[in-house]
């Protein structure tokens, strides 16, 4: 009788330990903060995670936001070699888009994005689009298939009180996700330019050009509600 009771839990232990190993190996995106509830003033720190199991040589998101709440400051990213694509930005909306001249493994956070809370409220981040951009046999950018999206919304409580403004250091080169004059002043971070110069240029703009592509032609990750 004990040994039945000691085979039923093997084959107990092997399913949990087959299911966790195929839910850590499955292509998701999600949001997360570190917290949710600020004072006027303060940096919210959004993290944009991923877990893949094909290394990657690019990623996109857009994060809605109530302006009337918040004031996207920048986005970094702290994976090595994944540099950014200053991008026009619209009111209400965070738009960005990162890419590398060699694969890079996504197991973790993708990147980081600030903004300055402006006042009492509550309010919601959401993750609208996102998706993952490999290289394909060809040699060519392609999306990777089959990425689902996990967590997409952050619920905020913001205090009227006045708070500590935080001068957090960047984990990667910042893109500028501030008002459209100062955003469109440039296509490409001169830190950037001189990254990728020499070497690999046209993987990372052929990257950035699916990039937009995928935005474009609606062929992104789609989120379901």
């Amino acid at each position: 009788m004990k040994s039945i009771k000691v085979l039923t839990l093997a084959i107990i232990f092997t399913f949990i330990s087959v299911f966790s190993v195929s839910a850590q190996s499955a292509e998701t995106i999600w949001i997360t903060a570190s917290t949710t509830a600020f004072k006027t003033g303060e940096t919210v720190i959004v993290t944009v995670n991923a877990v893949s199991a094909t290394p990657i040589q690019g990623f996109t998101f857009q994060i809605r936001y109530d302006p009337a709440c918040l004031q996207p400051v920048n986005a970094t990213s702290p994976i090595s070699g994944m540099n950014g694509l200053q991008l026009p930005q619209n009111t209400g909306l965070v738009d960005a888009s990162f890419a590398s001249t060699t694969p890079q493994t996504a197991n973790g956070v993708l990147a980081e994005v600030r903004f300055i809370t402006l006042g009492g409220c509550q309010t919601n981040l959401t993750l609208e689009s996102a998706a993952l951009a490999i290289r394909n046999e060809s040699g060519f950018a392609a999306p990777l298939p089959s990425v689902t999206v996990g967590e997409k919304n952050i619920a905020l409580l913001i205090d009227k009180e006045k708070g500590v403004s935080q001068d957090l250091p960047f984990s990667g080169t910042p893109l500028l996700l501030g008002p459209a004059e100062l955003t469109t002043q440039s296509t490409i971070p001169k830190g950037t330019i001189v990254v990728l110069a020499g070497i690999g240029v046209l993987v990372v703009i052929g990257v950035f050009i699916f990039i937009r592509q995928l935005r474009g032609t609606g062929s992104r990750t789609d989120i379901k509600k």
